[in-house]
């Protein structure tokens, strides 16, 4: 059985791409116990999500734990606090290029698949007004970096994406998959 150790609705719903065959489960890890300042921060996250939820999962199951974090230059930008906090956050951003990094870990037993996906997402130039009307409208609060790529029809944020849409939102379904079919999930 494939368990998705994650209550988020966009992984549940960008899993569903690869299979409807899976359970859910909610690490009781708190994300915010962890203090790491590096490029692999996503990773960690992911293990400490894993490890979580090892002694739930049976040997025969196929665990994947995922965590996405925004990064400039050696800036880290999880989820906001408050709405100043996501406001401060795309002022900082605006007209910048940065990193969205998704790590994850598939564990099957004793054997694990442990990756991290890189995309860059440019923001346009976002004036004071923008700003506000962005975090009026779309759900910033559960988002590393204060933004959703499913928002830009809404307020257009994101001048360009190069690399995997679906790691943006986070879970690179691509990678995922090819790990899920490397380890015989599918």
């Amino acid at each position: 059985m494939i368990i998705l150790g994650s209550s988020s609705p966009r992984r549940i719903e960008l899993l569903k791409e690869i299979t409807r065959d899976f359970i859910i489960m909610k690490p009781p890890f708190n994300e915010r116990d962890i203090d790491i300042k590096a490029k692999d921060y996503a990773l960690v996250e992911a293990k400490n999500k894993a490890n979580s939820l090892k002694n739930a999962a049976k040997s025969e199951d196929f665990l994947i734990c995922c965590d996405t974090m925004v990064i400039y230059e050696d800036i880290i930008f999880n989820k906001p606090v408050d709405l100043e906090d996501a406001k401060k956050t795309l002022a900082f951003l605006s007209g910048k290029t940065h990193k969205v990094i998704t790590g994850y870990i598939i564990i099957h037993g004793d054997k694990q698949i442990e990756r991290q996906v890189e995309t860059d997402v440019t923001f346009n130039v976002l004036d004071e007004n923008t700003i506000n009307e962005y975090v009026t409208k779309c759900d910033v609060l559960d988002k590393a970096g204060s933004y959703g790529i499913q928002y830009n029809d809404i307020v257009p944020i994101i001048k360009e994406i190069k690399g995997s849409l679906t790691n943006v939102i986070g879970f690179p379904v691509d990678e995922i998959k090819e790990d899920l079919l490397a380890l015989g999930a599918l």
